[in-house]
């Protein structure tokens, strides 16, 4: 999309600043705010892979991202945080991110354990969460590696922490860093760009759903995941863990693997898109009242009220990650 929006002349970064991520985030949230209605009222019932990822990249992971911190953490809103914690878990699950799959069940079974047991901190973050934010250690950190090299050393680091830290009582460098005057820290858009920019990508959002939407309905061909498997070593996948590749061309994504699509393509019985209804034990004959889940998978009504609102694969699927971090995580902590 940032190709697409800027040209070739201006690509971006290997490593972007934060500021461009938000940008990209912010203008794909506005867009697909335009465009969702027309999207889903023209595609109606379809399960095809591409379409779903597509659609729970800006329906659900791109929202979560932008609001779990800006908004849920910074305005106190316990419950919607806790819930945005549990869901971030998930995604980490997906992509078997190790020590990111342990965290966020360490911060709930703190929060579960001082429920259960009436402890009085649990109000205490409750009523004053933004205050809990290790914001500033960050910005340090950040202000830190802006100001050394990777070859420089230890004592020049500590002396250069050291200065750093002494600007905080000096309202000059505190200017420079914090307010608007800040050389680097000035936005480079108007609020006139950043429209027109969203126009742009609204036209890069609608030509994906456009080319999904040929290669299904026009050319009749579902996105099948292919035998092919590659063995994968990277500490960030696990040793021997076997991934599917799938190509998710519309999208740019030529090997992109089962945790790049929604939840339910990680689970063992994986959305089927010739079948209206995913669970094992539908009765239902006709294909009206059907519901699709963020997941992937499809119920009946019926049958989604008859597994309690809960899609089972799914449901397993995570148990059965929380069971495997739990122990991982207990095992780490024996070798300690």
């Amino acid at each position: 999309m940032y190709k697409y929006i800027f040209g070739d002349r201006k690509p971006l970064a290997q490593k972007p600043k934060p500021w461009q991520i938000k940008l990209l985030l912010e203008i794909a949230r506005s867009v697909w705010q335009e465009i969702s209605t027309t999207v889903e009222k023209k595609f109606g019932f379809c399960k095809d892979a591409e379409y779903l990822a597509l659609k729970d990249l800006l329906n659900n992971t791109i929202p979560l991202v932008l609001n779990i911190y800006a908004v849920f953490f910074r305005s106190g809103d316990f419950n919607a945080y806790l819930e945005s914690c549990f869901r971030v878990w998930t995604i980490f699950l997906k992509f078997r991110r190790r020590n990111y799959t342990k965290a966020p069940l360490t911060f709930l079974s703190n929060i579960f354990y001082w429920e259960l047991n009436n402890h009085s901190i649990l109000e205490i973050i409750k009523a004053e969460l933004p205050k809990f934010s290790d914001s500033t250690v960050e910005i340090f950190h950040s202000f830190l590696r802006r100001s050394t090299q990777k070859h420089t050393e230890a004592q020049q680091i500590i002396k250069c922490g050291r200065y750093i830290n002494q600007l905080r009582l000096d309202d000059n460098g505190f200017k420079e860093n914090f307010a608007n005057t800040s050389t680097w820290a000035t936005y480079e858009y108007s609020a006139r760009d950043i429209l027109n920019l969203t126009k742009i990508s609204a036209c890069f959002l609608l030509q994906c759903f456009s080319n999904i939407y040929s290669r299904i309905f026009h050319d009749n061909a579902f996105l099948e995941f292919p035998l092919q498997n590659i063995s994968s070593s990277s500490k960030k996948k696990g040793k021997g863990k076997i991934n599917t590749i799938v190509s998710l061309a519309s999208m740019k994504m030529p090997k992109a693997e089962l945790s790049h699509l929604p939840l339910g393509f990680n689970t063992v019985y994986k959305p089927n898109p010739l079948c209206y209804c995913d669970s094992s034990n539908c009765s239902v004959l006709l294909d009206t009242d059907v519901k699709i889940l963020a997941c992937g998978h499809t119920y009946h009504n019926f049958c989604y009220v008859n597994n309690g609102f809960k899609c089972l694969y799914c449901l397993s699927f995570l148990q059965n990650g929380i069971d495997e971090q739990v122990q991982s995580l207990l095992e780490r902590l024996q070798v300690l």
